[in-house]
């Protein structure tokens, strides 16, 4: 009995027990840890707050002065086969970059003028100023250890090239840094920072990445519909974008990731690129500064902030990609350094990018063949008909049997007033001929996403650009230089002038690609059945000269692929007409202009 009383006393001195601590966790222990741990997140946010802060009044005290480069800045050259250019000791900004491949004019490009190269990054102070810069910052505080202003010394090298990397050097009375600069063969830049703690204590160091670009640039597209110009980075398989009419409205992005990316500033066929250590995390971010001289749009990137106790040295790669938006040379970086969706700066679009990356594969292993691009669009051209020849066939088909049914459907209209029984005996019409109305218009629908696709290729990519056809056609990528003024070139004199006059140029500044692009579309047009209604009739007529001069914006390897589609289109469909026995006006014009005037000289 008594055991069994002191099983019970247990029992239940173990329940209060633990009634008790669940009281005391819950009411007074639990609230207590809830409030220890809110105010350390509120003090971390504080700081955090506090160091972002710090970072853009740092910022915005750099950028608050001009900064014009003086007979004391030194700078570093280098030269390498895609690139040459320097780097200025005053910040180790990366400020003068020039493409030695490419040319602002097709006249530069003839004549290798180097005044005439691309430049992607410009000095300070010029009218295009853009420059790009890795630094180091307390991973605490925020403060600035090295900024565009910090004095770097060359510790050894002198010119940059693939085969001859630069050191330079920089030391405070806390930390001292040794950088690796070298440049490959193409447009990226590898700055491997050595970093040694020779304070007393542990520091927190953060590497960052700035790219400065001063105003929009002068080339910037008035095509934003279709291109995406401003910021772009990824962060894992994500890609961020931005355009310039967001950013001039002061429209911020902040992203983080651990699974690598890069961020960049990119205008139609350039890009300058800060890309962070792959395996580390890292943000990346985007913000307009505002200044009485204009707008100064900055991409950023913060490294993974890392302690450093005294003595201790660490080592962080970074790199600077300032070059050509060439998707053989983008893909490559992408494959070999693991960057995420680098290839992805060219804005191959959201929703066609499946239309347009085949696009580009299949022109680019073309060319690699046949050596022309113009000529690559005619090959291409063919095997999309190719591929549509069934669908077309039955549909040039449908076509053939609606045009011989144009004079029965007219007589009906004619004949019946009452509309409903009109469409009754049309449709029995139809049921009888074995004939589908829409059928014909199947082809145009399934054309019209790979019109877009292509025209989205040859206006993105950088492979069309200044790339000849034959004879006056030296631009695919451009319009068609040529102009109805003087006659196409036949007559002696510069027609410019006159084509850049609003209206008048409007009119005659059309050049030969649009207008046989107008008479090719029209005499598709005559193939078909000609509408019954006297409006549809009118606008079908003014529907060529209109597309005339819409495709005389379009870039010319485009107009040739349109022409050259049209072309092999009334040749597939006089055909299938002819077989089926129905007349064109092709036809016609020849018995009536042609061979009856034979038979009248008899």
């Amino acid at each position: 009995m008594q055991q069994e009383t002191n099983l019970r006393n247990l029992v239940l001195a173990m329940v209060a027990i633990m009634g008790i601590m669940f009281v005391w966790e819950t009411f007074i222990l639990g609230p207590q840890r809830e409030a220890q741990l809110a105010a350390q997140r509120a003090e971390q946010a504080e700081l955090e707050k506090k160091r972002e802060a710090t970072i853009a009044v740092q910022e915005a005290e750099e950028e608050a002065a001009l900064i014009e480069q003086t007979a004391q800045d030194v700078r570093v050259s280098f030269d390498a086969p895609s690139v040459d250019g320097s780097i200025l000791l005053r910040g180790a900004r990366l400020d003068q970059l020039n493409l030695k491949n490419f040319f602002e004019t097709l006249d530069d490009k003839k004549a290798r003028n180097a005044d005439g190269e691309i430049k992607i990054f410009e000095p300070q102070g010029l009218d295009e100023a853009h420059y790009a810069l890795i630094g180091w910052r307390d991973g605490e505080g925020g403060s600035r250890i090295t900024d565009a202003q910090t004095n770097w010394s060359l510790a050894s090298g002198s010119t940059l090239t693939p085969t001859s990397p630069i050191t330079l050097q920089y030391q405070t009375g806390s930390v001292t840094i040794s950088r690796v600069v070298s440049v490959d063969d193409n447009f990226m830049f590898t700055m491997t920072d050595t970093v040694t703690n020779t304070s007393a204590r542990e520091l927190a160091l953060q590497p960052y990445g700035i790219l400065r670009q001063f105003g929009k640039p002068s080339d910037l597209s008035q095509n934003t519909m279709i291109l995406h110009e401003g910021f772009v980075g990824a962060t894992g398989n994500k890609l961020h974008m931005l355009n310039y009419k967001k950013l001039e409205k002061g429209n911020t992005l902040e992203a983080s990731t651990s699974e690598g990316g890069w961020v960049g500033l990119t205008d139609k066929y350039w890009l300058g690129a800060i890309i962070p250590e792959q395996d580390k995390p890292f943000s990346i971010g985007y913000r307009t500064i505002n200044r009485d001289d204009g707008q100064v749009f900055q991409a950023r990137m913060d490294g993974t902030v890392r302690l450093v106790g005294p003595g201790e040295t660490i080592t962080s790669v970074n790199r600077v990609y300032g070059g050509a938006k060439q998707a053989k040379v983008l893909r490559a970086y992408q494959k070999e350094l693991g960057i995420p969706r680098f290839e992805d700066a060219i804005d191959w679009g959201k929703m066609f990018f499946w239309l347009t990356k085949p696009f580009f594969m299949v022109l680019t292993f073309i060319n690699g063949y046949v050596g022309n691009f113009g000529v690559s669009i005619l090959i291409l051209t063919v095997l999309v008909k190719a591929i549509f020849f069934p669908v077309a066939n039955r549909a040039y088909k449908s076509l053939a049997v609606m045009r011989d049914l144009a004079e029965p459907m007219k007589e009906i209209r004619e004949t019946i007033t009452d509309k409903a029984e009109q469409q009754k005996r049309v449709m029995e019409l139809y049921k009888e001929k074995k004939v589908n109305p829409v059928a014909g218009c199947l082809p145009m629908l399934l054309q019209m996403p790979v019109f877009y696709g292509l025209y989205k290729t040859l206006f993105v990519t950088i492979e069309m650009r200044h790339e000849p056809f034959f004879g006056y056609v030296q631009d695919l990528s451009a319009p068609d230089p040529t102009h109805l003024i003087n006659l196409f070139g036949l007559l002696p004199f510069d027609a410019d002038p006159i084509a850049s006059i609003p209206l008048v140029g409007l009119v005659l500044g059309i050049g030969f690609l649009p207008i046989l692009y107008g008479l090719t579309m029209w005499f598709l047009q005559s193939l078909n059945p000609p509408p019954q209604d006297e409006m549809q009739r009118m606008v079908f007529a003014f529907l060529p000269l209109i597309f005339t001069f819409i495709f005389a914006g379009f870039a010319a390897g485009l107009v040739i692929y349109w022409v050259w589609s049209n072309f092999l289109t009334i040749l597939q469909q006089y055909t299938i007409m002819r077989q089926n026995g129905t007349k064109t006006e092709l036809d016609k014009f020849i018995e009536k202009r042609i061979l009856k005037r034979g038979d009248s000289k008899e």
